[in-house]
């Protein structure tokens, strides 16, 4: 220990001398575990990639599976007397995401799911799950830690719910703190906007709502009818672009701006409804 699980290793080769009998492994935990794991065991193959003993004397087992395109790492316990407690997934390669992902188990058997991101701003988030195994071989949540600042977060779009038939109506976002929404106008010519953005790891944040006007084809102006505060838009394939032309600070904090480009959300699918026989 520290024992490690990357994203790597699920994609390494292991040498055949690390292969299991995969008949002779399924004897030795539950049936019901096995077919959980394994569901398809054609092209199967169990490599073992460590052992560990603890003050207990009971044994952890990581392997490692391979069938066909599916990868994962699974840890079993085993007591003294070699008798299955608990086992758990470490890792698989069937989540797609551009998160750094690892799990990492050390000296006081402590299971760490971590996973690193650089967000669009050039923040670098950790997010840490902790858990240990009891002694009947249950998963228990031990603590979380985060680097992410939540505390700008969108707390809810007020112009979701309004027509969204023009073609720019759509929402455009970098991540789940930066947002602009565009919906119908009151006329052909105008449209609604919902804009929030964070910066500088959330110590700039800033919020406006209002209407808009087209001037052009794709381009697009708001005019603060209570400040200086002018806003353009720029609608060009699957993104939006605004840029603050003169000054909105009572909308933001001092030290950023509107301004930056945000691509365009795929609109959720509504249920079909069911027709009546």
């Amino acid at each position: 220990m520290p024992f490690i699980v990357h994203d790597s290793t699920l994609q390494k080769k292991e040498k055949d001398s690390t292969a299991l009998n995969t008949i002779v492994f399924q004897s030795f935990i539950p049936d019901s575990v096995f077919k959980k794991h394994y569901p398809a065991t054609k092209q199967l193959k169990l490599f073992v990639l460590g052992k560990s003993t603890d003050a207990q004397k009971g044994n952890y087992l990581f392997i490692k599976s391979v069938a066909g395109t599916k990868k994962a790492v699974h840890l079993y316990y085993f007591n003294e007397k070699n008798n299955f407690i608990g086992t758990a997934k470490l890792l698989d390669n069937a989540a797609t995401s551009k998160a750094n992902r690892y799990v990492r188990i050390d000296s006081r058997y402590n299971i760490s799911f971590v996973k690193e991101q650089r967000t669009p701003t050039g923040e670098y988030w950790t997010a840490e799950t902790i858990y240990y195994m009891d002694a009947q071989g249950n998963m228990i949540l031990a603590m979380t830690n985060s680097t992410e600042d939540l505390s700008d977060e969108i707390m809810g779009n007020p112009i979701d719910t309004l027509p969204r038939k023009n073609k720019y109506s759509a929402d455009y976002s970098s991540d789940k703190k930066n947002l602009v929404s565009i919906r119908d106008g009151s006329t052909p010519k105008t449209f609604q906007f919902f804009i929030h953005f964070s910066k500088q790891n959330g110590e700039c944040v800033g919020e406006l709502k209002g209407e808009g006007e087209f001037t052009a084809a794709g381009k697009g102006v708001y005019h603060d009818k209570g400040s200086p505060c002018e806003i353009l838009f720029s609608f060009s394939g699957g993104s939006v672009s605004i840029k603050e032309t003169n000054g909105c600070g009572s909308y933001r904090d001092i030290t950023c701006f509107f301004e930056g480009s945000y691509a365009k959300k795929k609109e959720p699918v509504k249920p079909k409804a069911s027709k009546k026989k």
